[in-house]
C-alpha cells in the first residue's frame, strides 16, 4: 500500500488514480490515514466473493474447503439445464 500526504495526492490525482489499479493509496493528513484509495474492480470482486460463499455456505453443509473455482461451477451448473 502506498501512503501519500494529502497535499502530494492533490498536486498529481491522475498519478495516483492510475496507481490504485494496481495498489491502494493511503492518504494521509498530519501524518493520520484520512482516506484510502482503492480499485472498484477488485473491491467488487472480493464482495461477489464473498456473497457467493456466503450463499452456498447457506445452501448446503460445508465438508471441505470451497475456492474460487468451486464457486464458478456451483455458479454455472444452473445454466446447465436452460439448453
Amino acid at each position: 500500500m502506498i501512503q501519500v500526504s494529502a497535499t502530494e495526492f492533490k498536486n498529481n490525482v491522475g498519478k495516483y488514480i492510475k496507481l490504485s489499479e494496481k495498489e491502494d493509496i493511503l492518504i494521509l493528513r498530519k501524518g493520520k490515514a484520512v482516506a484510502k484509495l482503492t480499485s472498484v474492480s477488485k473491491n467488487e470482486k472480493e464482495i461477489a466473493y464473498s456473497r457467493l460463499l456466503g450463499m452456498i455456505k447457506q445452501s448446503e453443509p460445508v465438508t471441505e474447503e470451497i475456492d474460487l473455482d468451486d464457486i464458478r461451477k456451483e455458479r454455472l451448473r444452473k445454466y446447465d439445464s436452460i439448453t
